[in-house]
């Protein structure tokens, strides 16, 4: 008699493997602090001559009639139209030292409008206020620690002071500390600037902390970056209406540059600027080679 055959048990699918995980996206870079890294460094005589360009009076008048968050996009897309019209060729009137005022206007738009989104108790700002603080107390120790190194050297000390921008408005202090710090690198590249930044302070370990200093600020100022948009704030008006008339000043130049024979481009006023029309009279720039008048 033939044996009965014995069933098998099915083989049990073999389980399925998780998809991996999708990488965090980076932060998102702001293009006015790339900029920032491109273009000259602002000193504090030619960032008081520009701002005096325009009275407070008259940036508010424009900041109260728009939205911050409107006209900090719309000033991203023309600071970048704006670059690459200087690299071609820059009018009379306008150089890259206009530029990288507008983008510092820019970043301070930013910030603001961050400001205005943000709650006073929220994390990611008392953080923030933590990182500014490190990174301001490291600016000054860099500061003292090149212009002992640089006594007597009239350029070392003058490229010191340009480089030094007090202002603690994040991205300012970002890109002041990367300037600063790239003054203290050079300095070590000789074997007797080496010895020399060693004796005030410069040691190769604290620049690699000044490194982390500003990584950390970096990340401190991205995660606020997304914070929700409320009401504008006196303050945010204010700046958003400097970049708009920034911006005006910017468009004007081109233009009179073109009609006076310049083979420049042309700029394109967004929706924001566009509603103010043409340049007021009353809008004169100083002449930043002449002594400006007490701030």
């Amino acid at each position: 008699m033939a044996a009965k055959k014995t069933k098998t048990a099915p083989k049990k699918a073999a389980p399925k493997k998780a998809a991996p995980k999708k990488a965090a996206a980076p932060p998102k870079s702001r293009l006015a602090v790339k900029l920032l890294g491109e273009l000259p460094p602002l000193d504090e005589r030619r960032r008081r001559v520009f701002r005096l360009a325009f009275s407070d009076e008259q940036c508010k008048a424009w900041g109260d009639t728009t939205k911050a968050a409107a006209v900090l996009a719309e000033a991203e897309r023309f600071i970048s139209e704006l670059n690459g019209a200087l690299k071609k060729r820059a009018p009379t009137g306008y150089t890259k030292n206009r530029l990288s005022w507008l983008a510092s206007l820019v970043n301070e738009l930013e910030d603001a409008v961050d400001g205005d989104g943000a709650s006073a108790g929220d994390s990611s700002r008392v953080k923030r206020a933590g990182a500014i603080e490190v990174a301001d107390k490291t600016r000054k120790k860099l500061v003292n620690g090149l212009l002992a190194a640089s006594s007597g050297d009239a350029n070392s000390r003058k490229q010191v002071t340009d480089r030094n921008e007090s202002s603690k408005t994040p991205h300012v202090l970002e890109s002041t500390l990367t300037g600063l710090l790239q003054l203290a690198v050079q300095l070590r590249r000789t074997d007797d600037g080496e010895v020399l930044a060693d004796e005030v302070g410069l040691s190769e370990a604290f620049l690699s902390s000044v490194s982390g200093v500003v990584e950390s600020l970096r990340a401190a100022n991205e995660a606020t970056y997304d914070a929700p948009r409320n009401q504008d704030s006196v303050t945010t008006n204010l700046i958003e209406g400097r970049v708009l008339r920034e911006m005006a000043f910017a468009v004007t130049t081109f233009r009179n540059a073109r009609e006076a024979g310049e083979t420049v481009v042309g700029l394109r006023p967004g929706q924001n600027l566009s509603r103010f029309g043409s340049r007021s009279e009353e809008d004169v720039v100083p002449d930043p080679d002449k002594t400006p008048p007490p701030a």
